[in-house]
């Protein structure tokens, strides 16, 4: 990014640039549906898609093949629909239109709908930057623009229910471009860079949108949290306690869910090893999370602590996060095979770190391709990557269990094993922690089933009573009895 801070924040910068513009999105179609509201329990995996790609003819095959739980959606403009003050909301601006058509097919493919609202008009923010934060004299105005955002779309057919206020606000808008769809509460100069002004508007706008949906959830807008610490320059600022300084403006009761977001980078060539675990092993923050427990577990813990001190306990989700390939590194498209097949590894660990530590749902970016820095799930002609074959199979292993998994650690050391509970069995998912081929046993007639990764059947070795499987780094799946 601008100012050359952090690798991280410099590549999401990249993000304005690799989203679909609403030129570029699929045309709308005039077919609406009627969603099929059923009742099931929540599971953690979903996917986010971007502006008008849901119900494309090529992605929404896709979508709903892939059975997951969420989609994120980063589509409502206040800007677009209320472009000067005191005039009504236009409806009809493209970016609600856009919306529309993508929670009716949500409800039709099953997916429960994450929806941000940011995007903030000029006159709301004193800005000509469209990424600045709201002043404190147009809070009323923005909560009672949201409320008739959530009247309009908690009713049939839409329902949405979860709302998310601004994607990664602790990002200071002088860092990204003006265009930004994230970032513009940060602000680099405040001790708590921005996180009490960002504070206070929660105050004001989450009993707008409770009042218009008593049943709605507000989501703290998903924070970056590149790092827990000042890097040594400190130029950055202390973004870090962006969440702390919400908290101390007293909004910890003005939201119902904290996110959070996580992009580690391949970079398997220069570190000259292959089987590199990045979640564990950042290289592109030098390591920033790696003596909290990794990216995954250091942020929850890292976010979990700050709520601690404060009193509260909100649930978690990790709602937008993949495995960059970045180009500042090498030519990514000479090393896509291995960079796919790394980057289904990293899905599956990080997502059952995940559920293993509570996190309520799991958003990959995106669904549809190309995608940004090659994370999407989908190739540039929306056919599967190893990811999205990934995901599927463990979607329809998780529909038989419950969530969350625990750490298991019978199976030895050099394994990393984690377990979850269906009606009568075990479902164990286990890797080898550096990619070194080890070995399991168990008693045969304990076994039920065994899959790889994409879902594969594993026949086992048999010796006398006993069960053997190998376990690489890439992970396998074993259904058994208690």
């Amino acid at each position: 990014m601008i100012h050359r801070l952090i690798l991280a924040l410099l590549a999401i910068v990249l993000l304005a640039t690799a989203l679909p513009t609403v030129a570029q999105t699929p045309a709308i179609t005039t077919t609406l549906y009627v969603p099929i509201v059923a009742s099931h329990a929540i599971r953690p995996l979903g996917f986010e898609t971007n502006p008008g790609w849901l119900y494309s003819s090529q992605v929404k095959p896709r979508a709903q093949a892939l059975n997951a739980h969420w989609v994120r959606l980063n589509t409502l403009s206040w800007r677009e629909a209320q472009p000067t003050q005191n005039s009504p909301i236009n409806w009809n601006a493209p970016s609600f239109q856009i919306f529309e058509q993508e929670v009716l097919t949500a409800n039709e493919l099953g997916l429960q709908v994450m929806a941000i609202i940011d995007d903030h008009p000029s006159w709301a923010t004193g800005s000509s930057h469209i990424c600045a934060a709201i002043l404190d004299e147009y809070h009323d105005e923005f909560a009672m623009f949201v409320r008739e955002v959530v009247a309009k779309y908690s009713q049939a057919p839409y329902l949405v229910r979860y709302w998310e206020l601004g994607n990664e606000p602790d990002v200071d808008p002088i860092l990204v471009p003006t265009n930004s769809q994230f970032g513009c509460w940060g602000n680099i100069a405040d001790e708590y860079y921005g996180g009490e002004r960002y504070g206070r508007m929660l105050k004001v706008v989450t009993p707008a949108i409770r009042a218009a949906d008593p049943g709605a959830k507000v989501v703290f807008g998903g924070l970056l949290l590149a790092r827990p610490e000042n890097q040594p320059t400190n130029t950055d600022g202390k973004p870090f306690n962006f969440l702390e300084g919400a908290l101390r403006a007293g909004a910890g009761p003005y939201f119902d869910i904290l996110a959070f977001h996580s992009y580690p980078s391949y970079i398997a060539n220069v570190l000259g090893v292959p089987n590199v675990d990045f979640d564990l092993h950042e290289q592109s923050l030098n390591g920033a999370w790696k003596d909290r427990g990794g990216t995954t577990i250091g942020k929850i813990r890292f976010l979990r602590d700050v709520m601690q001190r404060y009193g509260i306990n909100k649930p978690l989700f990790l709602n937008e996060t993949g495995l960059r390939c970045m180009n500042e590194y090498f030519n990514c498209n000479s090393i896509l095979p291995q960079f796919e097949q790394a980057k289904a590894n990293h899905l599956i660990r990080t997502s059952i770190r995940a559920m293993a530590e509570g996190v309520e749902a799991y958003v990959w970016y995106t669904l549809q391709g190309p995608g940004w820095s090659y994370t999407s799930l989908l190739d540039d002609s929306q056919q599967p990557r190893p990811a999205y074959n990934a995901m599927q199979f463990a979607i329809q292993r998780l529909n038989e269990v419950r969530v969350p998994p625990q750490a298991f650690t019978g199976y030895g050391t050099g394994i990393e094993a984690y377990r979850f509970r269906g009606n009568g069995f075990v479902l164990d998912v286990i890797w080898s922690t550096d990619g070194t081929p080890r070995q399991i046993t168990l008693p045969a007639t304990s076994v039920i089933a065994a899959y790889t990764r994409d879902g594969t059947s594993i026949t086992p070795t048999i010796s006398g009573s006993t069960a053997i499987f190998n376990v690489g780094f890439e992970n396998i799946y074993l259904k058994r009895q208690p």
